[in-house]
């Protein structure tokens, strides 16, 4: 991100304008159109001057009007103190990926078990995310946050790359599941998401997975389902589209793989929109130029008068 403040020109091809007078003039000559050189074209200085002393003596014999015409076409070329740059989050997400560590997820699926298929293709769908704050449950015969929501996506892969089977006991505690991450998302600060995987039928816990997604969809939270080398049942199914959400199943890596990215479509990615704020500096060269004009039209008058 860029925390420096700059001076800046919007349009700097409006500095090509300044050669304008000096072009009009030589057109001028070359069509051999009545002209009289002015001030402003002519630029007298002795063979014998000095290098700075002719710069100089340049600037003098510029027309007094020709640094109007500089004044104004700086404005054009719109200078802007440009301030350091600000990040802003839109669509601000908070997701929770609930993830069944059974002894089932195990088993085998095109040549791998179960469980390292989904931390692979899961990984991949974090790395996707970078403005997201995702947090991991994981659930067994018992159901615990094992990564709160966090920014800080290198320890939440390190933490999924860790799991292991049974780690959680055996069992399927889908409705415990539900109610640890409904109370994790309870005080989200952005859109709340709940993407529970599992390979298996409730079958052990408090919590019965209806009465969980109850508590779901009166908290506002949407809740996506991804049964793995399994149909899921109807009336789960019909239960988890009250909350909002959709229900997946999957019976290979390449399924897998493409329930993750309509997930993608279904839950945008948090965006980080960046931008400089700029305090634009034209109108202070429009002033100038105005205060010029008023003062070469004044001068001009009392000469006319004085004459």
């Amino acid at each position: 991100m860029d925390t420096s403040a700059n001076l800046i020109l919007v349009w700097p091809w409006a500095l090509l304008l300044l050669a304008l007078p000096w072009l009009a003039g030589h057109l001028a000559k070359r069509l051999g159109l009545a002209f009289r050189p002015t001030a402003a074209l002519k630029l007298p200085f002795s063979t014998a001057t000095s290098a700075p002393e002719k710069s100089l003596s340049r600037l003098r014999s510029l027309n007094p009007w020709y640094w109007v015409w500089v004044l104004l076409v700086l404005a054009l070329a719109r200078p802007e103190w440009q301030q350091p740059e600000i990040e802003i989050k839109q669509q601000s997400r908070e997701l929770l990926l609930v993830v069944d560590v059974s002894g089932s997820m195990q088993e085998i699926m095109d040549g791998r078990t179960r469980l390292d298929q989904v931390k692979q293709v899961v990984e991949d769908f974090v790395r996707r995310r970078s403005q997201d704050k995702i947090g991991l449950v994981v659930f067994g015969a018992q159901a615990y946050l094992y990564v709160p929501k966090t920014l800080d996506h290198q320890l939440l892969l390190q933490q999924l790359n860790g799991m292991q089977p049974n780690m959680a006991g055996q069992g399927t505690a889908l409705g415990d599941a539900l109610g640890v991450s409904i109370k994790t998302l309870r005080q989200a600060q952005g859109e709340a998401a709940i993407l529970l995987l599992t390979d298996g039928a409730n079958n052990a816990g408090l919590l019965s997975p209806e009465k969980g997604l109850q508590m779901a969809a009166t908290a506002g939270i949407r809740t996506h389902l991804i049964v793995v080398s399994l149909n899921p049942e109807a009336e789960m199914a019909a239960q988890v589209r009250e909350t909002g959400g959709e229900v997946f199943s999957a019976f290979n890596r390449r399924e897998l793989e493409g329930v993750y990215q309509q997930l993608d479509d279904l839950e945008p990615a948090t965006l980080l929109r960046r931008f400089s704020p700029a305090d634009p500096l034209g109108y202070w060269l429009i002033l100038a130029a105005l205060g010029l004009t008023a003062w070469l039209l004044r001068s001009s008058l009392r000469r006319r008068l004085y004459v």
